[in-house]
């Protein structure tokens, strides 16, 4: 078994990966020599670099996933911002929670715009059709993820620079989140375009992006797959306000049959090496330790006999040691998890056990699987009423995704804290017949969802989009997944608070802001909402 051992190495990692819990503001010093209003000059394939980076490491795998994971309950928030987050202590309701992630989404939305221009304006990038067609996914993506988590937001004026590099508006409208998502989806629909089918190529002087694509190495039938996996997501995300929901439907299963066949060809960051790039829930795991097996999640496995529990979680380290690359018990049986209860932990570290995804150094930042992509096929199958076809579906997402995490845990074990894994395509599928079937024969389409929402559970920074799921369904009046956090019953936040950097420096999202109150009774536009 590898163990990481050098303590100042990694120190260093844990610092120099710039993971930041977002209720910590950035120091002016940090911004001394650096000029905002002048970006450099750059060929778009280096901006398509920082762009998957920034997508996967810091708006995926980061704060917004760790929130997300304790409101969603995957995790328990025990110390800190999160233990905050997860009482309800102000954390969901303070400007400054998001504020990190929430300046580097919008950084992502600024430089996918300068990318476009540059593909269609700049001569040594005119006939870079891939790249432009990569950065228009990046800003349907990020726009996507913007207007999800924080409803009615600036989009459009932001990251729109005058001439001399100064932003044309210094305080973007706010517009609603209808609107956002036309921009979004003539994004993708562009992006298709420009694909050619995934025959496309770079024609620009400057040279194709190629491996300055950390994603697919600028391979176009690759982009074009994750381009319609994005329209089958944000067709079901919109469902509610459908006005031909069986079209729509339709539209998704459309979309599935042209993206991901084999998770092989999902969507991901993984450059993570255990070495110079870690994954950055080990990252914050490492340098923070404040979160707790979940409670809410284990008693949901348990009802299954699902094989996720407890081979996913590790028992309590009374020593702490954890954290300096020894201790670790993987868990041999439910009891002695010892998971911390939703809502009412003790603010404690090292008491409660912790989930072994944690510790999965190495594991890739998933932008979307090709278990989501098969979860989306099975639910537009249920409410189509097509259970036959539903249940292969479902059967083929349930096992992908226990692989998914039976790789997350064989990266703890090997890398980190010790223990085994045979989470494997087997087991799986023996755990479908005997224990998911008879439930999706009883309710096809809560079993499905139910699935899904523990499938986004682990390493990968699928917790935002359970989180999203969850809002969707309970605005359809579907309450399928039971949360167990009691002060949800007038506190669960229905969305994020807007960052504080714009919350002070634009009128118009402190007036929408107020006093933060607003993230417990209004839920975003897609999900019921008005805003």
């Amino acid at each position: 078994m590898k163990k990481y051992k050098s303590i100042v190495k990694l120190l260093a990692i844990s610092f120099l990966t710039a993971f930041s819990i977002t209720s910590c503001t950035e120091d002016a010093m940090d911004k001394v020599n650096e000029n905002p209003n002048n970006p450099q000059d750059v060929p778009a394939k280096f901006l398509i670099t920082d762009l998957g980076v920034n997508t996967g490491f810091s708006i995926v795998g980061g704060d917004f996933s760790l929130y997300s994971s304790v409101y969603i309950e995957h995790e328990v928030g025990i110390s800190n911002q999160l233990y905050r987050a997860e009482t309800r202590i102000g954390e969901p309701t303070i400007a400054t929670t998001y504020n990190n992630t929430w300046g580097s989404v919008y950084s992502d939305i600024k430089n996918a715009k300068i990318a476009i221009k540059k593909c269609q304006e700049d001569p040594s990038e005119i006939g870079n059709v891939v790249t432009e067609a990569i950065a228009r996914i990046y800003l349907a993506y990020n726009g996507a993820i913007v207007t999800d988590l924080f409803g009615d937001t600036p989009f459009s004026e932001t990251g729109i620079l005058n001439e001399n590099g100064t932003p044309a508006f210094m305080q973007p409208k706010i517009e609603t989140q209808e609107s956002i998502y036309a921009e979004i989806n003539k994004n993708l629909d562009e992006a298709i375009a420009l694909l050619d089918g995934g025959n496309a190529v770079d024609a620009g002087p400057s040279g194709a992006v190629g491996s300055k694509d950390y994603i697919y190495s600028g391979k176009a039938s690759s982009w074009y797959k994750a381009a319609y996996a994005l329209k089958a997501r944000y067709t079901m995300r919109l469902l509610n306000r459908s006005n031909d929901k069986t079209k729509d439907l339709n539209d998704i299963l459309t979309y599935v049959s042209k993206s991901f066949q084999s998770a092989n060809e999902e969507c991901k960051l993984s450059i993570y090496n255990g070495d110079s790039q870690v994954n950055p829930l080990w990252g914050f795991s490492y340098s923070r330790n404040s979160l707790a097996a979940s409670k809410s999640l284990i008693d949901k496995f348990a009802e299954r006999n699902d094989p996720r529990s407890p081979q996913a979680f590790l028992e309590p380290d009374p020593t702490g040691y954890i954290v300096y690359g020894e201790g670790g018990v993987q868990a041999t049986n439910i009891e002695d998890i010892v998971a911390a209860p939703n809502g009412t932990p003790d603010e404690v570290q090292n008491t409660y056990g912790m989930s072994m995804p944690s510790w999965a150094i190495t594991t890739p930042t998933l932008l979307i699987s090709y278990h989501e992509v098969k979860f989306l096929e099975a639910e537009a199958l249920c409410r189509l009423g097509r259970t036959k076809e539903a249940e292969v579906a479902l059967k083929e997402a349930i096992s992908a995704a226990i692989v998914n995490l039976g790789n997350a845990i064989a990266d703890a074990a090997d890398n980190w804290v010790g223990g085994e894994n045979n989470l494997n395509k087997e087991v799986a599928e023996a755990y479908f017949d005997k224990s998911v079937k008879p439930l999706f024969d009883a309710n096809p389409l809560k079993e499905t969802m139910i699935q899904k929402y523990l499938a986004f559970f682990g390493g990968s920074g699928e917790s935002v989009e359970a989180y999203n799921d969850y809002r969707r369904l309970k605005g359809a009046g579907e309450n399928f997944i039971e949360l167990k956090n009691p002060l949800n019953s007038n506190k669960f936040p229905y969305r994020f608070g807007y960052g504080a950097d714009d919350v002070l420096a634009n009128p118009a999202v402190k007036t929408a802001f107020g006093d933060g109150q607003y993230v417990y009774t209004e839920p975003v536009w897609w999900a019921g909402g008005s805003r």
